[in-house]
């Protein structure tokens, strides 16, 4: 008699970087709902989204290519994005196509990627702050939404076939509007028994001066940047505060979720997938959330499989670096169904199977394009296992990083004559991977009128607003906000 074929669930966040959790060695979180996964899980210590932003990552790990070639390059607004071509297959469709019953939950910010699932639309649900000094908005709200829907699926699904179900979560997102809320120079509410975090190690930024000039002006193409300019340390403890509790609160709505899981009884055939479409700065480097540069923070993302033919491991599988266009791939090859020939990612199932001890690979690539289209940095990143490589077209502006000597990115190598042999390897692979993937990104343009990279050095020093708010007036974004049920876009 033929096994059952195992069900699939995937849970993901949304701007979660791998630091923040407490299975990759962070001690103020509590997650005692993803200690669950992590506890008996194969998870992967370096893995890196192809582009740190939603709608061009997302696209790209459903679709298993990169940003270059979905044509996904921004999250709209002033630099449109089509959808995917119909001839691009993706994980629902070629899920479908193989028997599954795919259903989606949550946020899709996909670009039509999400082709093959049946998309359950999402409303804002009841949620209230915790206190006053974590307001909430949609995100927090659509969470409570998403998770309702999913459980109340999951305990009346009786659909024969077996399932690949995507419960897509927005937090920690909702920092981004936290830190609108208290923007520039501010009183930070105080809540009884609070405990700050400490600042990271590579809080200062005493390096800016040897950055690609995007990177060293990122205050002036990103808004969320600029609000926190007359921040004093302290407010950027309360930034990190805020953001362990929307990941606290995000844990509480995948609790609800693995709890109708189990009860539905199909928790012991279920292989659960967690992972998330890009970091956030937490606070390296004196910035936040995510926008331009490739740092270890707003790249790196958790990477976790746990559940039935997964050989758990004592901790993070270390060694080459893996990628999220690996996903795709990756469920194929566990659910032995035929992989497209279009994808790029590496079918990781026999490391996950404990076939093979680690994942050997030359190196792992990351897009950066642009935002919302008022600025426009090209860059590209290549990731080894000990090095990291960057390249901006703005300056022709390099960034090498020994991660072995240097986890925290405090000093860029690229100028530093001791390390040109790796300088010159990483610049070969990524002549390599330009042409393997038909990248044309050398003759791309970069667009940044004077006034966004005029004020000096330092975050800041950046003074009123950036790109985005100074060029869209603020009624055209408050009327498109509104349109969008308090998207952004």
């Amino acid at each position: 008699m033929a096994e059952k074929q195992k069900n699939i669930l995937i849970l993901i966040c949304d701007q979660l970087t791998w630091r923040a959790l407490p299975y990759y060695g962070n001690t103020f979180v509590k997650t005692p709902n993803l200690d669950r996964i992590t506890r008996n899980s194969a998870a992967f210590d370096a893995c890196y989204c192809s582009f740190p932003l939603c709608m061009p990552s997302r696209c790209s790990f459903w679709s298993g290519i990169y940003p270059h070639e979905t044509g996904v390059l921004s999250n709209g607004r002033h630099w449109p994005n089509e959808p995917l071509s119909a001839a691009v297959p993706t994980l629902g469709s070629v899920f479908s196509e193989a028997g599954y019953r795919c259903v989606h939950f949550g946020k899709t910010h996909d670009a039509g990627a999400l082709r093959g699932f049946e998309i359950v639309p999402v409303t804002q649900g009841e949620a209230e702050p915790a206190s006053p000094a974590w307001p909430i908005h949609y995100d927090t709200k659509n969470d409570v939404d998403t998770a309702k829907k999913a459980v109340d699926f999951l305990r009346s699904d009786r659909d024969p076939r077996p399932l690949l179900m995507v419960t897509d979560f927005n937090n920690p997102h909702d920092i981004c509007g936290w830190i609108g809320d208290f923007a520039g120079e501010h009183e930070n509410p105080w809540v009884e028994g609070m405990e700050l975090p400490p600042l990271p190690e590579n809080f200062v930024f005493d390096d800016i001066a040897n950055r690609p000039r995007a990177v060293q002006y990122l205050c002036c193409s990103h808004n969320r940047q600029a609000q926190t300019a007359r921040w004093s340390p302290r407010d950027f403890r309360y930034y990190l505060a805020a953001y362990y509790h929307f990941i606290q609160r995000v844990d509480e709505m995948i609790g609800l979720v693995l709890d109708a899981l189990e009860e539905s009884g199909r928790g012991e055939n279920t292989l659960v997938v967690f992972m998330a479409d890009h970091g956030d700065a937490l606070a390296a480097r004196a910035q936040v959330t995510k926008q331009v540069s490739f740092y270890e923070e707003v790249t790196r993302v958790p990477f976790v499989f746990h559940g039935p033919g997964v050989t758990p491991r004592g901790g993070p599988i270390t060694g080459s670096p893996v990628s999220t266009l690996d996903l795709f791939p990756t469920l194929c090859g566990y659910a032995g169904i035929k992989a497209p020939g279009t994808l790029r990612g590496m079918d990781l199932s026999p490391v996950l199977r404990g076939e093979r001890d680690r994942v050997d690979r030359e190196y792992v690539a990351s897009e950066w394009h642009t935002e919302w289209g008022f600025t426009v940095s090209p860059g590209r990143m290549i990731r080894t296992e000990r090095f990291k490589y960057t390249y901006y077209i703005e300056d022709r502006a390099e960034e090498l990083f020994d991660l072995k000597l240097d986890p925290f990115e405090k000093r860029n190598l690229a100028r530093d004559p001791q390390y040109a042999a790796p300088l010159e390897e990483l610049r070969g692979h990524l002549r390599s991977h330009l042409e393997e993937t038909g990248d044309d990104f050398l003759s791309l343009s970069w667009k940044a009128d004077p006034e966004w990279r005029c004020h000096p050095l330092g975050y800041h020093n950046h003074r009123g607003p950036a790109a985005p708010e100074a060029i869209e007036p603020a009624a055209v974004w408050l009327k498109r906000m509104r349109a969008n049920g308090g998207r952004p876009g």
